[in-house]
């Protein structure tokens, strides 16, 4: 099943945000608890200073969802793949350098978080998950990638990607191999050229939900309408002060996020008046001042 955005209701919700998963019936908060139940099929060890990955985590045969976010493990042990049913793995904010072989071994994983440790080398990362055939989410956030390896292309399955608070400025070429990416997030990244990188954006064919936010984004560029296959384009928390005719020329464009730029008033009315109702706009603006009723 393909990750769809939940923008029938207008809310956003972060990839990052997704770790909060309701809680389930055979959820534990301790490793002690979790040892003492059967069957337990998830465990939260988020936020425990811990240093190495404990071993008794491998007697846990029935794990689909493990948290060990907010550590300090720079190390994930090659017993990992005694964990097969695993699906949902979150090792963000860890001190985690790469991954280890034996990570193949988990051919139910969906859903890993790696983001947030910054020494983590992410060409070696790539090349380990890209065996994984059920990957449809990864998040890279925070990794202090400077440069995103082509062998990104080779994860063919996923469906959505992380990228932000990295100091990337370009796209690899090959992106357009990622037949199945539907959602891409590249906020709070300054570096990042939007106008170079349309090119490459354009050619991924089921991209459909675009996050370009906090980028100090000055001004969009008039190949915004090679972006034909978004459907969802969030610029929240940018600098723009308008917009480009063009963006009338991007056909599938059913939701646009401006909140937080430097779009006066006059032109957010107009923009409300020629762009609704076939694109949804969000456009209250912090910077502007907003009608008197």
């Amino acid at each position: 099943m393909r990750m769809k955005s939940f923008l029938i209701l207008l809310v956003a919700l972060p990839l990052v945000a997704m770790a909060q998963l309701p809680t389930h019936s055979n959820e534990a908060r301790s490793l002690a608890e979790a040892l003492k139940q059967p069957g337990t099929t998830w465990l939260n060890l988020s936020r425990q200073n811990m240093e190495a990955f404990p071993d008794s985590i491998f007697l846990l045969k029935d794990l689909r969802y493990l948290d060990l976010s907010h550590n300090r493990i720079a190390q994930l042990p090659p017993r990992i793949a005694e964990l097969p049913q695993l699906t949902y793995l979150v090792l963000s904010y860890n001190q985690l350098q790469e991954l280890p072989p034996e990570i193949r071994s988990l051919q139910q994983l969906q859903t890993i978080y790696l983001d947030h440790n910054p020494t983590l080398n992410v060409g070696v990362t790539l090349d380990r998950l890209t065996p994984l055939p059920n990957l449809k989410v990864l998040s890279l956030a925070g990794d202090n990638i400077k440069a995103m390896p082509s062998s990104l292309a080779k994860l063919k399955t996923l469906e959505s990607l992380e990228l932000s608070e990295n100091p990337l400025t370009t796209l690899p070429d090959n992106m357009a191999e990622m037949s199945n990416l539907s959602v891409l997030y590249i906020n709070n990244d300054a570096y990042f050229n939007l106008e170079n990188n349309i090119q490459v954006l354009s050619r991924i064919p089921n991209l459909s939900e675009l996050h370009i936010e906090n980028d100090e984004v000055i001004k969009l560029p008039e190949n915004i309408k090679e972006l034909k296959q978004v459907e969802y384009l969030f610029l929240v928390g940018n600098k723009i002060q308008e917009l480009p005719t063009s963006i009338r020329e991007m056909p599938q464009l059913r939701y646009l996020d401006l909140r937080d730029n430097q779009i006066p008033t006059h032109l957010q009315d107009d923009y409300m008046r020629t762009l609704s109702p076939r694109i949804i706009l969000r456009l209250n603006n912090k910077h502007t001042k907003q009608k008197k009723r």
